[in-house]
Protein backbone atom coordinates (compact mmCIF):
# COMPACT_ATOMS: atom_id res chain seq x y z
CA UNK A 1 0.00 0.00 0.00
CA UNK A 2 1.48 3.32 -1.07
CA UNK A 3 0.29 6.63 0.24
CA UNK A 4 -1.21 9.19 -2.14
CA UNK A 5 -1.63 12.70 -0.83
CA UNK A 6 -4.28 15.02 -2.20
CA UNK A 7 -6.28 17.96 -0.96
CA UNK A 8 -8.76 16.95 1.68
CA UNK A 9 -10.28 20.32 2.51
CA UNK A 10 -13.48 19.78 0.59
CA UNK A 11 -14.03 16.47 2.36
CA UNK A 12 -13.12 17.53 5.89
CA UNK A 13 -15.58 20.38 5.99
CA UNK A 14 -16.19 24.00 4.98
CA UNK A 15 -15.31 25.41 8.41
CA UNK A 16 -11.58 24.99 7.67
CA UNK A 17 -11.47 26.17 4.07
CA UNK A 18 -11.12 29.91 4.56
CA UNK A 19 -13.40 32.46 2.90
CA UNK A 20 -16.08 30.39 1.22
CA UNK A 21 -19.84 30.70 1.13
CA UNK A 22 -21.40 28.89 4.06
CA UNK A 23 -23.30 25.96 2.58
CA UNK A 24 -24.73 23.47 5.05
CA UNK A 25 -26.69 20.38 4.16
CA UNK A 26 -30.29 21.27 5.04
CA UNK A 27 -30.84 17.89 6.68
CA UNK A 28 -28.17 18.80 9.24
CA UNK A 29 -30.26 21.76 10.38
CA UNK A 30 -33.05 19.52 11.67
CA UNK A 31 -32.03 20.02 15.28
CA UNK A 32 -33.88 19.09 18.45
CA UNK A 33 -34.40 21.71 21.12
CA UNK A 34 -31.87 21.22 23.98
CA UNK A 35 -33.32 19.78 27.16
CA UNK A 36 -30.68 21.59 29.22
CA UNK A 37 -28.96 24.69 27.89
CA UNK A 38 -26.00 24.14 30.23
CA UNK A 39 -25.27 20.46 29.45
CA UNK A 40 -23.47 19.78 26.18
CA UNK A 41 -21.18 17.21 24.58
CA UNK A 42 -17.47 17.17 25.32
CA UNK A 43 -16.76 17.15 29.02
CA UNK A 44 -13.09 16.17 28.66
CA UNK A 45 -11.54 19.52 29.55
CA UNK A 46 -8.12 17.91 30.03
CA UNK A 47 -7.63 16.95 26.38
CA UNK A 48 -4.04 18.02 25.68
CA UNK A 49 -2.98 20.17 22.74
CA UNK A 50 0.21 19.34 20.77
CA UNK A 51 2.86 22.07 20.62
CA UNK A 52 6.23 22.61 18.91
CA UNK A 53 5.25 20.59 15.84
CA UNK A 54 7.87 19.53 13.30
CA UNK A 55 7.63 17.63 10.02
CA UNK A 56 10.56 16.11 8.15
CA UNK A 57 11.18 13.35 5.61
CA UNK A 58 13.85 10.65 5.67
CA UNK A 59 14.77 9.58 2.14
CA UNK A 60 17.80 7.31 2.68
CA UNK A 61 18.51 4.40 5.01
CA UNK A 62 21.85 5.91 6.08
CA UNK A 63 20.29 9.25 7.05
CA UNK A 64 17.52 7.53 9.02
CA UNK A 65 19.90 5.38 11.03
CA UNK A 66 22.54 8.06 11.62
CA UNK A 67 20.04 10.69 12.74
CA UNK A 68 18.40 8.21 15.10
CA UNK A 69 21.77 7.69 16.74
CA UNK A 70 22.45 11.42 17.07
CA UNK A 71 19.01 12.55 18.26
CA UNK A 72 18.63 9.97 21.05
CA UNK A 73 15.44 9.52 23.02
CA UNK A 74 13.75 12.66 24.30
CA UNK A 75 10.57 14.12 25.73
CA UNK A 76 8.89 14.49 22.32
CA UNK A 77 6.41 12.22 20.58
CA UNK A 78 7.56 10.77 17.24
CA UNK A 79 4.83 9.86 14.73
CA UNK A 80 6.10 7.86 11.73
CA UNK A 81 4.30 7.20 8.46
CA UNK A 82 5.89 4.63 6.13
CA UNK A 83 5.25 5.91 2.62
CA UNK A 84 6.92 3.22 0.61
CA UNK A 85 9.75 0.94 1.87
CA UNK A 86 9.42 -1.69 4.60
CA UNK A 87 11.70 -1.69 7.63
CA UNK A 88 11.89 -2.48 11.33
CA UNK A 89 11.62 -0.03 14.20
CA UNK A 90 13.28 -1.09 17.45
CA UNK A 91 11.29 0.41 20.32
CA UNK A 92 12.87 -0.33 23.69
CA UNK A 93 13.27 -4.13 23.53
CA UNK A 94 10.58 -4.78 20.92
CA UNK A 95 10.90 -5.14 17.16
CA UNK A 96 8.09 -3.47 15.24
CA UNK A 97 8.03 -4.30 11.50
CA UNK A 98 6.66 -1.26 9.66
CA UNK A 99 5.21 -1.92 6.24
CA UNK A 100 4.31 0.63 3.54
CA UNK A 101 1.02 2.29 4.44
CA UNK A 102 1.48 1.77 8.19
CA UNK A 103 2.15 4.21 11.02
CA UNK A 104 3.71 4.09 14.48
CA UNK A 105 3.75 6.55 17.38
CA UNK A 106 6.85 6.45 19.62
CA UNK A 107 6.20 7.88 23.08
CA UNK A 108 8.61 10.13 25.03
CA UNK A 109 11.84 8.49 26.22
CA UNK A 110 11.23 5.26 24.31
CA UNK A 111 14.60 4.17 22.94
CA UNK A 112 14.30 3.62 19.19
CA UNK A 113 16.44 2.68 16.23
CA UNK A 114 15.85 1.39 12.69
CA UNK A 115 17.05 -1.67 10.78
CA UNK A 116 16.20 -4.12 7.99
CA UNK A 117 15.29 -1.33 5.55
CA UNK A 118 14.37 -3.02 2.29
CA UNK A 119 16.20 -0.45 0.13
CA UNK A 120 18.72 2.36 0.46
CA UNK A 121 16.21 4.87 -0.91
CA UNK A 122 13.25 5.17 1.43
CA UNK A 123 10.35 7.54 2.10
CA UNK A 124 9.42 7.77 5.77
CA UNK A 125 7.52 10.82 7.00
CA UNK A 126 8.08 12.03 10.57
CA UNK A 127 5.96 14.33 12.70
CA UNK A 128 7.39 15.15 16.14
CA UNK A 129 5.68 17.22 18.81
CA UNK A 130 5.32 17.83 22.53
CA UNK A 131 2.20 17.26 24.58
CA UNK A 132 1.14 17.33 28.21
CA UNK A 133 -0.12 14.32 30.14
CA UNK A 134 0.10 11.33 27.83
CA UNK A 135 -2.89 9.22 28.90
CA UNK A 136 -4.71 10.15 25.70
CA UNK A 137 -1.88 8.68 23.59
CA UNK A 138 -0.93 5.76 25.86
CA UNK A 139 -2.95 3.23 23.76
CA UNK A 140 -0.49 3.86 20.90
CA UNK A 141 2.42 2.42 22.89
CA UNK A 142 4.15 -0.36 20.89
CA UNK A 143 1.34 -0.66 18.35
CA UNK A 144 1.64 -0.41 14.58
CA UNK A 145 -1.56 0.69 12.85
CA UNK A 146 -2.89 1.12 9.34
CA UNK A 147 -4.41 4.60 8.90
CA UNK A 148 -7.77 4.52 7.20
CA UNK A 149 -9.09 6.98 4.64
CA UNK A 150 -10.17 9.63 7.15
CA UNK A 151 -6.75 9.67 8.81
CA UNK A 152 -4.96 9.88 5.47
CA UNK A 153 -7.13 12.85 4.53
CA UNK A 154 -6.42 14.47 7.89
CA UNK A 155 -2.68 14.02 7.32
CA UNK A 156 -2.97 15.59 3.88
CA UNK A 157 -4.78 18.57 5.36
CA UNK A 158 -2.24 18.87 8.18
CA UNK A 159 0.68 18.88 5.72
CA UNK A 160 -1.04 21.57 3.65
CA UNK A 161 -1.30 23.79 6.69
CA UNK A 162 2.27 22.94 7.72
CA UNK A 163 3.58 24.35 4.45
CA UNK A 164 1.41 27.43 4.91
CA UNK A 165 2.76 27.97 8.42
CA UNK A 166 6.33 27.57 7.20
CA UNK A 167 5.81 30.80 5.24
CA UNK A 168 6.65 33.29 7.99
CA UNK A 169 4.97 36.14 6.11
CA UNK A 170 1.64 34.33 6.23
CA UNK A 171 1.93 32.81 9.70
CA UNK A 172 0.17 34.17 12.74
CA UNK A 173 -1.27 32.91 16.00
CA UNK A 174 -4.47 31.73 14.33
CA UNK A 175 -2.55 29.73 11.69
CA UNK A 176 -0.43 28.07 14.39
CA UNK A 177 -3.51 27.28 16.47
CA UNK A 178 -5.18 25.72 13.45
CA UNK A 179 -2.10 23.56 12.84
CA UNK A 180 -2.26 22.35 16.45
CA UNK A 181 -5.96 21.58 16.13
CA UNK A 182 -5.39 19.68 12.90
CA UNK A 183 -2.69 17.52 14.49
CA UNK A 184 -5.00 16.79 17.42
CA UNK A 185 -7.70 15.86 14.89
CA UNK A 186 -5.27 13.49 13.15
CA UNK A 187 -4.31 11.87 16.45
CA UNK A 188 -7.94 11.29 17.43
CA UNK A 189 -8.63 9.83 14.00
CA UNK A 190 -5.63 7.51 14.29
CA UNK A 191 -6.82 6.42 17.72
CA UNK A 192 -10.15 5.43 16.16
CA UNK A 193 -8.21 3.43 13.56
CA UNK A 194 -6.22 1.78 16.35
CA UNK A 195 -9.31 0.70 18.23
CA UNK A 196 -10.79 -0.80 15.07
CA UNK A 197 -7.77 -3.03 14.39
CA UNK A 198 -6.83 -6.29 16.07
CA UNK A 199 -3.42 -6.22 17.67
CA UNK A 200 -0.91 -8.91 18.47
CA UNK A 201 2.80 -8.53 19.00
CA UNK A 202 4.51 -9.34 15.69
CA UNK A 203 6.53 -12.53 15.45
CA UNK A 204 10.20 -12.01 16.12
CA UNK A 205 12.08 -11.98 12.80
CA UNK A 206 15.04 -14.26 12.28
CA UNK A 207 18.43 -12.78 13.00
CA UNK A 208 17.05 -10.17 15.40
CA UNK A 209 20.52 -9.09 16.52
CA UNK A 210 19.53 -5.63 17.74
CA UNK A 211 16.81 -7.05 19.93
CA UNK A 212 19.26 -9.52 21.46
CA UNK A 213 21.78 -6.73 22.11
CA UNK A 214 19.10 -4.52 23.66
CA UNK A 215 17.88 -7.42 25.82
CA UNK A 216 21.35 -8.07 27.19
CA UNK A 217 21.98 -4.39 27.82
CA UNK A 218 18.70 -4.22 29.74
CA UNK A 219 19.42 -7.39 31.73
CA UNK A 220 22.93 -6.21 32.62
CA UNK A 221 21.97 -2.76 33.88
CA UNK A 222 24.28 -1.71 36.67
CA UNK A 223 27.26 -3.40 35.00
CA UNK A 224 29.96 -2.06 32.76
CA UNK A 225 29.28 -3.97 29.55
CA UNK A 226 31.74 -4.11 26.69
CA UNK A 227 31.67 -5.60 23.21
CA UNK A 228 33.41 -8.73 24.54
CA UNK A 229 30.63 -9.30 27.09
CA UNK A 230 27.97 -9.01 24.40
CA UNK A 231 29.88 -11.31 22.06
CA UNK A 232 30.16 -13.97 24.79
CA UNK A 233 26.47 -13.62 25.61
CA UNK A 234 25.53 -14.08 21.97
CA UNK A 235 28.00 -16.85 21.22
CA UNK A 236 29.90 -14.83 18.62
CA UNK A 237 33.39 -13.49 18.18
CA UNK A 238 33.83 -9.78 18.83
CA UNK A 239 34.88 -9.12 15.23
CA UNK A 240 31.88 -11.03 13.88
CA UNK A 241 29.51 -9.20 16.22
CA UNK A 242 30.87 -5.80 15.22
CA UNK A 243 30.61 -6.59 11.50
CA UNK A 244 27.08 -8.03 11.62
CA UNK A 245 25.86 -5.26 13.92
CA UNK A 246 27.19 -2.50 11.64
CA UNK A 247 25.52 -4.16 8.65
CA UNK A 248 22.20 -4.51 10.49
CA UNK A 249 22.00 -1.27 12.45
CA UNK A 250 23.94 0.99 10.11
CA UNK A 251 26.06 2.33 13.00
CA UNK A 252 29.11 0.97 14.90
CA UNK A 253 28.41 -1.18 17.95
CA UNK A 254 30.43 1.01 20.32
CA UNK A 255 28.55 4.18 19.38
CA UNK A 256 25.25 2.35 19.67
CA UNK A 257 26.07 1.06 23.17
CA UNK A 258 27.05 4.54 24.34
CA UNK A 259 23.88 5.94 22.81
CA UNK A 260 21.81 3.29 24.61
CA UNK A 261 23.35 4.24 27.97
CA UNK A 262 22.84 7.97 27.37
CA UNK A 263 19.22 7.39 26.37
CA UNK A 264 18.59 5.51 29.58
CA UNK A 265 20.35 8.20 31.62
CA UNK A 266 18.31 10.98 29.99
CA UNK A 267 15.06 9.23 30.82
CA UNK A 268 16.08 8.60 34.44
CA UNK A 269 17.23 12.20 34.91
CA UNK A 270 13.90 13.56 33.67
CA UNK A 271 11.48 11.01 35.14
CA UNK A 272 13.01 10.02 38.50
CA UNK A 273 14.61 11.62 41.56
CA UNK A 274 17.49 9.15 41.66
CA UNK A 275 20.83 10.67 42.65
CA UNK A 276 23.20 11.23 39.74
CA UNK A 277 25.67 8.73 41.22
CA UNK A 278 22.94 6.05 41.27
CA UNK A 279 22.03 6.82 37.66
CA UNK A 280 25.68 6.57 36.62
CA UNK A 281 25.86 3.11 38.18
CA UNK A 282 22.51 1.97 36.78
CA UNK A 283 23.41 2.84 33.19
CA UNK A 284 26.82 1.18 33.37
CA UNK A 285 29.38 3.99 33.66
CA UNK A 286 32.45 3.34 35.76
CA UNK A 287 32.01 6.32 38.04
CA UNK A 288 29.86 9.45 38.48
CA UNK A 289 32.82 11.52 37.26
CA UNK A 290 33.12 9.53 34.02
CA UNK A 291 29.36 9.69 33.53
CA UNK A 292 29.25 13.48 34.00
CA UNK A 293 32.23 14.02 31.70
CA UNK A 294 30.85 11.91 28.84
CA UNK A 295 27.30 13.21 29.28
CA UNK A 296 28.46 16.82 29.03
CA UNK A 297 30.68 15.99 26.06
CA UNK A 298 27.81 14.43 24.09
CA UNK A 299 24.87 16.60 25.20
CA UNK A 300 26.68 19.86 26.02
CA UNK A 301 25.04 19.92 29.48
CA UNK A 302 25.93 18.37 32.79
CA UNK A 303 23.50 15.71 34.07
CA UNK A 304 22.30 18.15 36.74
CA UNK A 305 21.68 20.92 34.21
CA UNK A 306 19.86 18.50 31.90
CA UNK A 307 17.61 17.36 34.76
CA UNK A 308 16.50 20.92 35.47
CA UNK A 309 16.24 22.12 31.86
CA UNK A 310 12.85 22.59 30.24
Amino acid sequence: MRWTFRSARSEIGPCLTGRTAMRIDRTLLKLDEPRDYHAGIGGNAALPIPINILFFLRSTRQKLQQEALQNRSHHRYVLIFNLGVSGTVHVDNLLMPLQPGEALLILPYQFHHFSHLAAEKIEWLFCTFEMGEGTFLEPFRNRVLTPRRGSRQALDLLLTDWHRCRDAARRGNMQEMQLQILLLYLLTSLRDDLQAQAFDLPPEPKGALLRSVNRLLAEWRGRQVGAGDLADGLGMSVSRLRAVFKETAGVPLGRYMLNYRLNRAMALLRTTDLPIAAIAEEVGFGSPQAFSRIFKQKLEKTPRAYRHSS
